[in-house]
């Protein structure tokens, strides 16, 4: 085992729209899909179709859209092995598409609110993985489960990835120095407390990050491309620029690719910038978990593409 995702999986409602409405008011919509979605499910998603072994852990609901969410992560190569089941509903995401590829998402957690800190001990204290596996999380997860799943790593001497999305508090020192934070500007702005805009305030904010222990903090920019802070400094990797079609799950693309890259050996930097070239494939793709690229896809990308450049 490579990886274990530990968190949340949804059914995606994505309605295509030429303009969000109003208050009181109604617009017509021009498309409307069912997918499967979730930052937990993505992430896994994207790490396995790198090559990497992944396991995922968290829950789906007893309605019509369990077994399309368990299948999907199945046929993409991912154990679920530690996919429970929860009374009710599965968790729904509406993804509302604007013109550009911008999207705007309202988050029901429904059975991932069933998660619990014993539930994730247990997954992650069974595990028979090696001592470098990575143990990757996000908030879309009750957070006493994220918190209890970031103990039993350290417990098990894992690596955690901690994806702080949606935007909540990173307590001081629940991350050591073996651990990675990733967060995107928005986000980067709710922890730092003040705006982060550009690749300069991303580098301030970055640095910042460090002193809530992690030994890696990256904050991704989108077309801006990403800032990185290790205890030796800042790494800024630009973006490849293509033609945006959607950016749903391009963030959980960085990531599941990331901890691929990073798990599988390659060093922080050739790892930042592989899974950099998976978001820009993601963002040409319409969708969530079916825009994730393969590795295969994204090696000819990198192939196809001249390296971008690394600031130091």
């Amino acid at each position: 085992m490579d990886a274990v995702v530990i968190g949340s999986i949804n059914v995606d409602l994505v309605v295509g729209v030429d303009a969000m409405p109003g208050p009181g008011e109604t617009v017509l919509g021009q498309s409307a899909r069912y997918q499967v979605g979730g930052k937990g499910a993505n992430q896994a998603i994207a790490a396995a179709r790198q090559g990497a072994r992944v396991r995922m852990v968290g829950a789906v609901g007893t309605d019509a859209f369990a077994g399309m969410l368990t299948s999907a992560l199945r046929e993409a190569g991912v154990d679920v092995a530690g996919v429970t089941q929860a009374k009710g509903p599965s968790g729904t995401a509406l993804v509302f598409l604007e013109p550009g590829g911008q999207n705007r998402i309202v988050v029901v957690p429904g059975a991932n609110a069933a998660l619990t800190p014993e539930g994730v001990e247990r997954a992650v204290m069974d595990l028979d993985a090696p001592r470098d596996m990575a143990v990757v999380v996000q908030n879309e997860i009750p957070p006493d489960a994220v918190l209890a799943s970031i103990r039993a790593a350290h417990r098990r001497g894992f690596r955690v990835v901690w994806n702080a999305a949606p935007p909540a508090q990173v307590p001081v020192g629940v991350l050591g120095s073996e651990d990675v934070l990733v967060v995107n500007e928005a986000e980067a702005s709710h922890l730092a407390g003040k705006p982060v805009v550009d690749p300069k305030a991303a580098r301030e904010v970055a640095a910042q990050l460090l002193a809530l222990g992690p030994g890696l903090a990256v904050v991704t920019l989108g077309d801006k491309g990403l800032v990185a802070a290790t205890r030796r400094g800042t790494i800024q990797v630009p973006a490849w620029p293509v033609e945006v079609r959607d950016t749903t799950a391009a963030g959980d693309t960085w990531i599941g690719a990331f901890v691929a890259a990073w798990d599988g050996g390659e060093d922080v930097i050739q790892a930042l910038r592989y899974a950099t070239a998976a978001s820009a494939l993601c963002v040409t793709r319409a969708g969530a978990s079916d825009s994730i690229p393969t590795r295969a896809e994204v090696e000819a990308f990198l192939r196809a593409h001249p390296p971008s450049q690394i600031f130091s």
